[in-house]
């Protein structure tokens, strides 16, 4: 079994860190065909993990995770050979940022909000409750924000892999 590797850090002008895509993690990619069913054929996904290893960001694109308000973003626990939900966020655009601010023992997440209804984009902060991060930026208990500290772990210009490989073409 493969599991991902370290995340590598770089640094970028203005101290932001943009983190490369963790390596394919086969159990990780069988949760999210599971999860996709029929979608799977048409969604692409970027992953990242938290600095601690133990947290996987997945921000999934296509017609089924996407709409005007941004795409869905799961938040992912290992457990054992596969994974546990811990959030999934119905409207989040990327950048996806993982903020220094904690909440019952995780940080805040921080994702982009704009579309939908929303004119003027901004950045929120989704809290953990305990149990699961929140699952609507627009809404409280998330929070709009202005440069707050944190790291950049999945950047708006990651174009996503595809979940299911295009077959070999003759």
């Amino acid at each position: 079994m493969k599991i991902f590797a370290a995340v590598i850090a770089v640094a970028l002008p203005g101290g932001a860190v943009a983190q490369s895509t963790p390596p394919e993690d086969p159990s990780l990619i069988a949760y999210l065909q599971q999860r996709a069913g029929e979608a799977a054929d048409t969604t692409r996904y970027t992953a990242a993990l938290t600095p601690d290893g133990k947290t996987a960001l997945v921000y999934l694109t296509g017609p089924t995770w996407c709409g005007s308000g941004g795409c869905r973003l799961l938040v992912l626990d290992r457990d054992g050979s596969s994974y546990r939900s811990v959030g999934e966020i119905s409207v989040a655009r990327a950048p996806i940022r993982l903020l220094e601010r904690e909440d019952h023992g995780r940080r805040a997440l921080g994702v982009q909000v704009a579309g939908g209804g929303i004119i003027q984009g901004y950045e929120a902060a989704v809290p953990f409750d305990g149990r699961r991060y929140a699952s609507n930026p627009t809404v409280p208990p998330a929070m709009r924000i202005d440069d707050a500290p944190g790291e950049t772990l999945i950047r708006a210009d990651e174009a996503g892999r595809p979940l299911t490989p295009a077959p070999d073409k003759p």
